[in-house]
């Protein structure tokens, strides 16, 4: 049995439907479930006891996050969604601070800052959902500071190259924002190769690490020159700390990591069953992820080619991502749902997730009940 086949098994999902609704929410494994009883009991019968385990566990995990993306533990924050780290900073560079973002971005992108002030620009993509770095230069003015763009765009499936995307902002002096959470850690992301000051990704979709985690990376250098607007208990060092004692708690300097970004008790629970989805990330290699996930791309554009089936994804293979879309009508995905193939269907657009547990006899059910 391939380590593939033994991964998808742990997956109980495939006992009730096809899944393929990665981009939206992924599922959990058995053992994901096993390690929540595992650690609810623990917490159940021990209360605070747990804590000094917890603690260097979570530490464990903050470095196991770094070595993904080629960053260092003290550039690690633990979040809870893109939206959370996102909104935390905001406040941390001056208002004057121009944005560049796409416009067929997921809403995180520029919501926050246009609520906190900033002047945000948008980059239309190409009609087939295509972004070339050459367009994104077009839109660059001399107040532009930040871009932010999603690793691969939510609603296309367009994968940026991100080398390309840090080069640009290298040449240009902007900080380069990205959201990896439809990517990660589906695709290999070197953050110092690429030049990205912060990356963040919430890991409930192909991570499989359920709801409320992820991680995110701030360069030492950023770090250096802005302070984010928001600070906890948590966040913030104190000439004499002592909780058991009364003090002057009101003199305070934030910390001058990455954990800046963590204004309280961390979601503990979530952190570890974080850490235990990434186990298997880690058991199973990004490269070789990557490298499968991209058979069961090229598998699905036969087959779609070989049933007369539209791909509406169809980029050049280092565009390519584990979003996938078909044309298909709204009777085509009445008989997907009477197969029970679960997939985001809309505007006669159905959205494919192809994660490390799907197998080419998930894309050989589709078409077999679309014809």
């Amino acid at each position: 049995m391939s380590k593939w086949e033994k991964i998808r098994a742990d997956f109980p999902v495939f006992n009730n439907c096809t899944y393929f609704f990665t981009n939206g929410g992924g599922p959990v494994s058995k053992s994901y479930v096993a390690k929540a009883q595992e650690l609810l009991t623990a917490q159940s019968e021990l209360g605070r006891g747990v804590i000094p385990a917890w603690d260097a566990e979570v530490e464990n995990i903050r470095a196991m996050l770094a070595r993904t993306v080629g960053a260092t533990p003290s550039e690690i924050a633990f979040i809870t969604n893109t939206a959370q780290a996102m909104g935390s900073l905001t406040g941390m560079f001056p208002k004057t601070f121009e944005i560049l973002t796409m416009k067929d971005d997921f809403p995180t992108s520029f919501v926050p800052w246009i609520h906190h002030g900033h002047t945000v620009r948008l980059v239309e993509p190409e009609k087939n959902g295509a972004i070339p770095v050459s367009l994104i230069e077009q839109h660059i003015t001399p107040n532009t500071r930040i871009l932010i763009l999603s690793h691969v765009m939510f609603r296309s499936g367009y994968r940026h190259n991100l080398e390309a995307i840090g080069a640009l902002c290298k040449k240009h002096g902007l900080i380069l924002i990205v959201d990896a959470t439809q990517s990660y850690p589906i695709n290999e992301i070197d953050v110092k190769a690429c030049h990205i000051d912060i990356l963040i990704f919430h890991t409930y979709k192909w991570a499989a690490a359920g709801y409320c985690s992820g991680g995110m990376y701030v360069s030492r250098q950023l770090l250096e020159k802005y302070t984010p607007a928001t600070m906890g208990w948590y966040n913030v060092t104190y000439p004499n700390p002592d909780f058991d004692t009364t003090q002057d708690y009101t003199q305070f300097t934030p910390k001058k990591d990455a954990t800046v970004f963590e204004p309280g008790t961390p979601a503990f629970v979530n952190i570890l069953l974080l850490g235990e989805a990434m186990r298997t990330i880690e058991t199973l290699g990004i490269a070789d992820i990557n490298a499968y996930v991209h058979t069961l791309i090229s598998y699905l554009h036969e087959q779609a080619a070989k049933h007369g089936i539209e791909v509406l994804s169809n980029f050049e293979p280092q565009h390519a991502s584990a979003i996938q879309r078909l044309k298909i009508t709204p009777e085509q995905f009445l008989r997907l749902e009477q197969h029970k193939i679960m997939a985001r269907y809309k505007n006669n657009m159905l959205t494919i997730g192809i994660n490390f547990y799907n197998n080419k006899a998930d894309i050989d059910a589709i078409f077999a009940a679309l014809q």
